[in-house]
């Protein structure tokens, strides 16, 4: 039996929460590194939905030797929405990932506002004032600081997320980096509920050679939208050469993200994967992406 324990060696998991944070975390970013290095991963990306992670991703490498901590920027309201100078604020802090907007993307946004749905755990609002990240004109072309911000993360060699942009724009969205040669585009969990991509939309992304970020997070509360085999065969469906393992871990109901990382492995080799095949999806994809 393949020990789903050494296959974390070199991973990296390219979505954790952790604090400080504004909503509750498990673990701070000390412990999140020093857990990560300690199984033997590569490195861990640093998510906040409010705040930049780049320069605390730093901070926390210097003082936690032995594994990469990269930071990201997420680009909702507080980081004022699509703002190419907060974005190129975080490129020059060292941030390697820029999250399209999650918390107020018009999509999560709209999900929210349909009865039965409950508000994403980092729901900030402000009376009368719209939640919802413009990226789109009224015409349908992408708004100048959505083009800038683009340019800046083709021009870094940074990874662009989807964060939380329905299908449609995000297929919208790959046909445009694929025109402005922007070399890698990750859409951000297309399982989760709020965005439940088409399996046949996933499929044309691939080949225009966008990697899926399928987090383990969909196999748990309070998503608990696949099961871990459904999970397995949905990637096989796409395919692992395209596909990335991350946890999306971080929340107090949720294992640390090296348990939820090491449970996620050995579904995968459950569900019928090679080690070679986990390899590449756990850790090897993601190096590539963020070049370390």
């Amino acid at each position: 039996m393949v020990d789903a324990r050494r296959l974390l060696e070199g991973a990296v998991d390219t979505h954790v929460h952790s604090s400080p944070d504004l909503v509750p975390r498990l673990l701070d970013d000390f412990e999140i590194a020093r857990q990560a290095r300690d199984r033997g991963m590569a490195g861990v990306v640093l998510k906040n939905h409010f705040l930049s992670t780049a320069l605390r991703a730093g901070l926390v490498e210097q003082q936690v030797p032995g594994v990469r901590v990269l930071g990201s920027i997420v680009l909702n309201q507080p980081m004022g929405g699509m703002n190419p100078w907060a974005v190129e604020a975080a490129a020059r802090g060292g941030a390697r990932i820029v999250w399209l907007p999650t918390a107020h993307a018009e999509n999560q946004v709209h999900h929210e506002s349909q009865p039965g749905n409950s508000s994403h755990p980092a729901a900030m609002r402000l009376p009368g004032r719209d939640p919802a990240v413009q990226i789109f004109d009224a015409d349908g072309s992408f708004t100048r600081d959505a083009e800038a911000v683009l340019e800046i993360v083709r021009d870094r060699e940074l990874v662009l997320a989807t964060g939380h942009l329905s299908p449609d724009d995000v297929d919208r969205l790959t046909a445009r980096t694929a025109e402005m040669g922007l070399r890698k585009v990750v859409s951000t969990h297309p399982d989760l509920p709020v965005i439940d991509m088409p399996v046949e939309l996933q499929q044309r992304l691939a080949e225009r050679g966008v990697f899926f970020e399928r987090t383990v997070n969909v196999t748990t509360p309070p998503y608990s939208r696949l099961t871990m085999p459904e999970l397995a065969a949905r990637i096989r469906e796409v395919g692992p050469a395209s596909t990335i393992m991350a946890t999306d871990f971080g929340q107090p109901s949720n294992p640390p993200p090296v348990e939820g990382l090491e449970a996620y492995v050995r579904g995968m080799l459950d569900g019928g994967f090679t080690e070679d095949e986990v390899r590449a999806m756990v850790g090897g994809h993601a190096r590539a992406l963020l070049e370390i």
